[in-house]
């Protein structure tokens, strides 16, 4: 009972430890458009887009750019969603290209910034963050890198923390 518990605190302090080395600030939640004259507004959640064209999940989230861009998925749908929809109307592209740059800019809010205005002088060529990070290899050994530190974490807590 007691390894069980301690088992929990740990996974919550690591995931604490590994929510403060990535941090997602400087991002806004685009307003919703308003009517003119009459008509219906729409708020930026009520875009058109094409069946095929869905997007990937918030495993697909976690997997390309960590754990940021997924806590915000999963935590505040509406301004995820929001995000991508403003990039996909302002950009005019597919819902996985704005997903996967909303993604790196959840998870790097001024590199992303950075590397747009690059692409945009033509100093760096634009990268497609939607198939960032999802090879089968990369995968095994991230994982494989994930279970080794946190177990060594668990490790550590209880030799340290359990023990005195």
């Amino acid at each position: 009972m007691l390894l069980a518990t301690a088992v929990k605190r740990m996974f919550v302090l690591c995931m604490l430890a590994l929510l403060a080395t990535q941090q997602a600030t400087s991002f806004r939640v685009c307003a919703p458009i308003r009517s003119v004259r009459g008509t219906r507004a729409l708020s930026s959640l009520e875009m058109k887009y094409k069946p095929e064209d869905e997007g990937y999940d918030a495993f697909g989230s976690l997997v390309r750019q960590g754990p940021v861009p997924f806590f915000i998925r999963t935590f505040k749908p509406e301004t995820y969603e929001a995000a991508v929809d403003k990039y996909m109307k302002l950009e005019g592209c597919s819902r996985n290209e704005a997903q996967g740059n909303m993604d790196f800019y959840f998870s790097d809010p001024n590199g992303w910034a950075g590397r747009k205005l690059r692409v945009k002088r033509g100093e760096v060529p634009d990268l497609d963050y939607s198939k960032m990070n999802t090879s089968p290899v990369g995968l095994i050994l991230t994982a494989i890198w994930a279970v080794g530190i946190i177990g060594l974490f668990v490790r550590i807590f209880q030799v340290q923390v359990l023990h005195q």
